[in-house]
């Protein structure tokens, strides 16, 4: 396992693990246990005291419960009670999406803005956030019209984590033409911005970085989103939204599925199906037309 990973698994368990049962001897941890943590992490599991998001409280339960196998295989504890306990559902949010329009129009009202490139290529390619925070000059040939995803970068606890994405999700993209002219146009804002600062530029190497050359972390990614949304007449939506504007207008518009499973970095064309199903449907339908138009 890599040692971002590992760091990672670590900030878990110092956040949300030990805090709550690391007095409990291995022995005497039991499922009733592990089901009153859940309840603790769900109340008031994050550092201010609120409630710990649903999808952070399974990942905590996922690390424990990858500690525990380990401990049953090296004989330290005879079970893991970690599987007898059903990780909390939260409610499923229904994904929003732009149209074709709307993202436009989002587009077009930030022609001045330093990041209108980073809202761009989101929208032209569905990377992930952890994936634009992590992209550096490096994985981009302009030239070429290639774009490689080979890091992203998280946040563990109170850190920021560096790491490989999984194996599918390891992919180059091909950039279309406006793309490649956003992606130029917000390198050379970036280069006044390094002449501006002078010896105070930072050289990181990322793509989407602060007026100092720092890399944007992925919350204030999200954050800088939600004020732009602001400044723009468009429906508001969460960061990964845009993600799924992608995918939704890219299938409604009939592009192959398995073109679109490989842009997202799904780990199978079924996860794409599954994810996005009512849109394939839709396709269908008018494909169904087209083809008994036909014959008509």
């Amino acid at each position: 396992m890599a040692i971002t990973a590992w760091t990672n698994y670590r900030e878990v368990l110092k956040s949300y693990v030990l805090p709550y049962i690391g007095s409990v001897r291995l022995a005497d941890l039991s499922p009733m246990d592990i089901k009153r943590w859940h309840g603790e992490l769900l109340d008031h599991g994050r550092r201010d005291g609120t409630p710990l998001a649903v999808n952070s409280v399974k990942l905590a339960h996922r690390v424990l419960h990858r500690a525990l196998a380990d401990g049953v295989r090296w004989n330290v504890v005879p079970t893991n009670p970690a599987s007898s306990v059903r990780v909390p559902k939260g409610e499923h949010k229904e994904m929003s999406v732009w149209t074709a329009e709307e993202a436009r129009r989002f587009l077009d009202s930030l022609e001045q803005d330093r990041l209108r490139g980073l809202w761009a290529l989101a929208l032209h390619t569905g990377m992930r956030r952890g994936e634009l925070a992590g992209l550096r000059w490096s994985d981009i040939d302009l030239d070429g019209a290639t774009l490689t995803v080979s890091q992203q970068r998280t946040t563990a606890g109170s850190k920021t984590v560096t790491m490989a994405p999984k194996a599918r999700s390891q992919r180059q993209l091909l950039l279309a033409d406006p793309t490649v002219s956003s992606l130029r146009e917000h390198l050379d804002r970036q280069t006044s911005e390094r002449t501006d600062a002078g010896v105070a530029w930072v050289e990181s190497g990322y793509v989407f970085v602060d007026e100092s050359g720092d890399p944007l972390l992925p919350q204030r990614i999200t954050k800088m989103f939600a004020a732009a949304i602001a400044r723009a007449d468009v429906p508001t939506i969460r960061l990964h939204d845009v993600r799924h504007t992608m995918a939704t207008n890219a299938l409604a518009a009939g592009v192959h599925p398995k073109v679109v499973q490989e842009q997202l970095g799904h780990s199978t064309i079924a996860v794409t199906m599954d994810t996005y199903s009512h849109v394939p449907q839709a396709v269908r339908r008018e494909s169904a037309g087209r083809i008994a138009g036909l014959f008509e």
